[in-house]
This record gives structure tokens, sequence and C-alpha cells, in this order.
């Protein structure tokens, strides 16, 4: 019986983050971002998984493991007792609006990457199903994008807050999230298909019916 031999990327997860057990430099790097142990783990299962199906390479593990311990990190609380109030920026009345428009817009373009690769992986070309998500999953970013420029004129161009424009930019803000949560979905869904042993049939047309339907509610709103 053969050892099952790691592969290059899956040996290099290991180095940066520990074998069976989580290394000292990894619990550090977590304990520096306020991550606990048990997300860490979740962090580099995820990873491992990934590379099973071949979404993160050797070259980019470093960069997607830095991504996702910054994901974590802004979403973990500081223990009361160190507790920090939050450092405000006079220089522009928005620069909060901008600092939370400009990470959407990071973490969008890191998710469009996973989903399309998702998709090619579960509906090779010339599949029709194929061109109905990545045309659509173009259509969210085209909406997306109209967003994140909408907000960025208004903060741009805005000398002063007022409660107008505080719903202006939260409703934008709001859309950007949900196309996110639904990019999210989606990308669950494609994992779960690739991951199973068996056939499993994907309920396709309720999938793009959904992309469908937010991509027209934030045309609207708009």
């Amino acid at each position: 019986m053969g050892i099952f031999k790691k592969s290059p990327a899956e040996e290099k997860l290991e180095e940066l983050t520990g074998g069976f057990t989580l290394s000292d430099g990894y619990k550090a790097i977590l304990r520096a971002n306020n991550i606990d142990l048990k997300t860490g783990e979740r962090i580099k299962s995820q990873i491992k998984e990934e590379i099973k199906l071949n979404i993160v390479s050797e070259e980019g593990l470093q960069t997607r493991l830095r991504y996702l311990i910054s994901q974590n990190a802004k979403k973990s609380a500081l223990p009361k007792e160190e507790a920090k109030a939050p450092e405000v920026d006079d220089s522009h009345p928005l620069k909060n609006y901008e600092n939370q428009v400009t990470e959407l817009k990071a973490e969008y373009d890191a998710k469009e990457k996973v989903v399309e690769n998702l998709i090619e992986k579960s509906f090779a070309p010339p599949q029709i199903t194929y061109d109905k998500f990545m045309d659509s999953v173009k259509n969210c970013t085209k909406v997306f994008d109209t967003q994140v420029d909408s907000a960025m004129s208004i903060i741009n161009l805005t000398t002063k807050k007022t409660p107008r424009i505080d719903r202006e930019l939260e409703e934008r803000i709001r859309n950007m999230k949900t196309i996110i949560a639904h990019i999210d979905d989606l990308t669950n869904e494609l994992i779960i298909n690739l991951s199973s042993n068996k056939e499993v049939e994907m309920d396709v047309d309720m999938l793009f019916d959904d992309m469908e339907h937010l991509i027209d509610s934030v045309k609207k709103y708009d």
C-alpha cells in the first residue's frame, strides 16, 4: 500500500500553519489579529479544501491565507479589557464610508475570481449553463461596480454629512453586501457540487433566477 504524497501546495500550507497541530508561528499570527484558534483551524481547513479542488495554487496560497486572516480579524471582537475606542479620521466627513466601500470592493474582486473558477470546473464550456452563470456573474460585477462608483462619487463630492447623504451611502453599501452574500451562496453550492462523490443535481434554474432577481432589484433602486 503506497503512502499518500502531499502536493507542493499542501506541504506549503503545513509550513505556514503546522501539521496535525497549529504551529507556534501561525498561532502568533492569529493572536496578533485577535483570531481564536478554532477560527484559525477553520481557515486552514478551508484552504486545504480549496487546494484539493484546485482553486488555490502553491503560488497563490500565501496571498489567500493573508486574505482570510484579514477578513476574520475584522469580525473578531477585542476582549473588553483590551478594547480601544476607534480612531477617528477627521480629514474627510465620510472617511468611514470610503473605507467600507474600499474593503467591500477588494472582497468582491477576490470572491469573483473564486466563483468564476468554480463555474469553469462545474460547467465546462460550451455548456449553456456555463454561459448563463458566467454572464450572470459579469452582470453582478457590473451592478456592483456601479454601486461602488456611485458611492465614491457621493463621497468625493460631499463636504458635509447630512441624514440624506448617510441614507444614500448606506443603501449602496447594503446593495454591495447583498451581492457579495449571493456570490458566497453560489460559491458554497458549487463547492458542495464539486466535493460530492455522487452526481449532485444542483437546482441551477433557482440559483440563476435568484441572481437575476438580485440584479434587477438593485437596478430598480438606481
